[in-house]
């Protein structure tokens, strides 16, 4: 019991020195924009002081337990993120076929992770902080959540063993701590709270998330790992109910035009063109245009363009949805949580990125795939423009994913 809760020996010193967040005095010239941006940096690292100070007076384990009873994952992040880490479900699972393996998301996601083999529950956790799904998201909104929401009483009744907070930020740390958990694993040099945690993997943004995080299993002695794709787990009637909404008359083309995230976005222009010149040259696609109900307004413009082009955006739930990407033999989306949903069926996929995206290979080392992916944007010294319409359909055609109109 004396090992529970053993005050850790990290030098302050350490704590401050968190990975990019190094404060030094401004030269003359600085621009304001630098300047603000160290004010920010030197107050997370104070935050991180805080998280560490708290962590001091919570219950501590210096080592994992060889067989934990259970086991808490925190992923209460926006619908991509969730898929992208689902691989670390099933990596957990094969170290641990025993534990209670319970994931803490938003309500929103709760979809994602029906009928999951690997989980043995989910806990609902609208925290508001690093998602679209709850708001407002201000300092007092993050501490209110932490003292006095249902949810981390859940946790904390629970009596977790071992918790992990993907993402990796201070109020996750937090999180875990208010819910009591002893042995804890998070992020270094994302967004803090590595000073509150046991173990962390380190944040590489040259290293793809969905592998990335399959690390947090290897801290724990995992050494047999799943592939690092998403993971979608389908009954038969949904996918039987995917296949009925297509219409048999051609190759079934998936479009997702909505992305959460501007100027990431390819753009409404981009996305009318691409699906005027496919409706004008190619009436033998069978084509459907996904997304949320804040896509529905768009999605009956594009459909407008052409007699086999159907608006399901809007109409559909997020499993309604899976269903009918698992069974498309093509995906164009933005960089966004059709094109993750793609990969989890191995559903050929082209993602167009918008400007915001300056490098496409750095968006590829963290968010692409080896096999049935393609993706088309800006390069650092090589392109400074997003992709047209008649590139992407020209690089589709090369790619052999679009069928001629003989085929």
């Amino acid at each position: 019991m004396r090992d529970l809760f053993k005050i850790p020996r990290i030098p302050v010193l350490q704590v401050l020195r968190t990975q990019n967040s190094e404060l030094r005095t401004p030269r003359s010239g600085t621009s304001l924009t630098a300047i603000k941006q160290q004010l920010y940096h030197s107050r997370t690292r104070l935050f991180e002081l805080g998280v560490w100070a708290y962590s001091c007076r919570r219950p501590r384990r210096s080592t994992p337990p060889t067989t934990p009873r259970s086991l808490f994952v925190l992923r209460n992040n926006d619908l991509g993120d969730l898929l992208v880490i689902t691989p670390l479900f099933a990596a957990l699972r094969q170290r641990f076929p025993e534990a209670k393996i319970i994931a803490g998301v938003g309500s929103w996601a709760l979809p994602i992770l029906a009928h999951n083999p690997h989980l043995s529950g989910t806990l609902t956790v609208n925290a508001p902080w690093f998602n679209k799904g709850v708001q407002p998201q201000g300092w007092r909104d993050r501490w209110h959540y932490l003292q006095h929401s249902e949810a981390v009483a859940q946790i904390a009744a629970q009596q977790f063993d071992i918790g992990i907070d993907v993402l990796g930020s201070n109020w996750g740390a937090l999180l875990l701590l208010r819910a009591g958990i002893p042995y804890r694993l998070g992020v270094r040099g994302f967004a803090g709270g590595a000073a509150a945690m046991q173990q962390c993997i380190r944040f590489d943004p040259q290293q793809r998330v969905s592998r990335a995080v399959l690390g947090f299993a290897e801290l724990l002695g995992a050494t047999e790992l799943p592939d690092p794709r998403p993971q979608l787990f389908l009954t038969p009637d949904e996918r039987r109910a995917g296949e009925q909404i297509w219409t048999g008359r051609g190759q079934r083309v998936a479009i997702a035009p909505g992305s959460g995230r501007e100027p990431r976005y390819w753009g409404e222009a981009n996305w009318q063109q691409l699906v005027a010149r496919l409706a004008a040259t190619r009436s033998d696609l069978d084509v459907v245009l996904l997304g949320g109900p804040q896509d529905a307004d768009f999605g009956a413009q594009l459909a407008g363009l052409g007699t086999n082009i159907r608006n399901f955006a809007g109409r559909l739930s997020l499993r309604q949805t899976f269903s009918l990407l698992a069974t498309a033999e093509l995906v164009m989306t933005n960089s966004s949580m059709a094109l993750h949903a793609a990969a989890a069926f191995s559903t050929p996929a082209l993602a167009l990125l918008g400007s915001g995206f300056v490098s496409q290979q750095q968006h590829d080392a963290q968010w692409g795939y080896d096999q049935a992916y393609l993706s088309l944007g800006q390069e650092w010294g090589e392109r400074d423009r997003p992709y047209t319409p008649d590139e992407a359909i020209a690089s589709l055609q090369r790619q052999q994913w679009l069928t001629t109109a003989a085929q």
